[in-house]
């Protein structure tokens, strides 16, 4: 098929606004909103009540984490068009987005190794751990704590190239708990993700 079409799309400047129309998008609540997923389910665009002070908050933002949102919003993006070609990219680009939102910063120290017998650079926190609190910060739940160690962990394997998610793997049919596991987990980052970055923007620090 075609990928691209054309047509008349009228004056593209006009001088006057276009007249208001009486129908009004739906509004949802926004713990309810950012939590299911919306979208690509034939019912039209819908918002949350609290778009308006999002937006006000990220134009206020600083201009440095003004550009860390966009980072963020840039991976988010580009998760939502990788689906349809690879659930491992897909999934690792979630991840991005979360580290993204992350505090900079640290400290490195050298820790010696008897296995290499040399000194090996060490972060403080490291990544899985800044992973893991920028979702207990944003979105608090005690009992996730070894789930959201176990995404990480998956998103290390996927972008260190020894792994991939197995629905990339062709491993996708019947009802096999590993695949299974993973859409759940997948799924669920999405909607950690989306609820983080709206929570971030009240509380950048």
């Amino acid at each position: 098929m075609q990928e691209w079409f054309f047509a008349d799309l009228g004056e593209a400047v006009v001088e006057e606004l276009s007249p208001s129309t009486s129908e009004t998008l739906e509004v949802l609540e926004s713990e309810r909103y950012y939590k299911e997923v919306i979208g690509l389910d034939g019912r039209g665009l819908r918002v949350p009540d609290d778009l308006d002070d999002s937006i006000y908050r990220y134009q206020n933002l600083r201009p440095t984490l003004q550009a860390k949102f966009d980072r963020a919003a840039y991976w988010l993006n580009m998760a939502s068009r990788q689906w349809e070609d690879s659930m491992s990219a897909s999934y690792a680009s979630l991840v991005s987005a979360a580290e993204a939102l992350t505090p900079e910063g640290g400290t490195k120290h050298s820790v010696y190794c008897e296995e290499c017998k040399d000194k090996r650079a060490h972060d403080v926190p490291g990544a899985t751990a800044k992973f893991r609190s920028f979702f207990e910060k944003y979105t608090p739940d005690t009992g996730l704590e070894k789930r959201r160690s176990k995404m990480y962990g998956l998103r290390s394997k996927i972008l260190h190239g020894s792994d991939l998610m197995q629905l990339d793997q062709g491993r996708a049919f019947g009802w096999d708990p590993p695949w299974w596991s993973e859409r759940e987990m997948n799924w669920e980052l999405w909607g950690l993700m989306r609820t983080a970055a709206r929570n971030w923007l009240k509380d950048p620090t």
